[in-house]
């Protein structure tokens, strides 16, 4: 049941950042703030996307069942504390290469939208 969960959660997170990135505010500020690296098809953006919401399935899904935590509560409030790690990331990020705070806080309110839905989801069938 726990794979089923991660494979739902992988889905779902796709889908959340995808229709978060689409509102037309957020893709302006992006598209306006972002230096996207040169040379890499969309199509694989868009998998890499898919692999780190597996990878944080997968991450959320070990931590419940080492710590024989189950429900979709304790999966929201861990996804939710693991949304200290991005913003950790995100600060070094504004601090060191410049990264603009608008654009941080869209990837900040991705991660916390992410972390927090895939801990419900998979918090599900743990």
């Amino acid at each position: 049941m726990t794979v089923i969960g991660i494979l739902i959660a992988t889905i779902a997170s796709f889908i959340a950042s995808a229709a978060l990135y689409a509102i037309p505010p957020v893709s302006r500020l992006v598209a306006r703030t972002s230096t996207p690296r040169p040379g890499i098809p969309f199509p694989v953006q868009m998998l890499s996307v898919i692999l780190r919401s597996l990878l944080a399935s997968l991450l959320i899904a070990g931590l419940m069942a080492a710590a024989d935590w189950h429900g979709a509560a304790v999966g929201a409030l861990l996804g939710l504390t693991l949304s200290a790690l991005p913003l950790i990331l995100l600060f070094g990020g504004i601090v060191h290469e410049n990264t603009a705070i608008p654009t941080a806080g869209v990837h900040l309110l991705d991660w916390i939208i992410k972390l927090t839905l895939i801990g419900i989801l998979v918090g599900l069938f743990v």
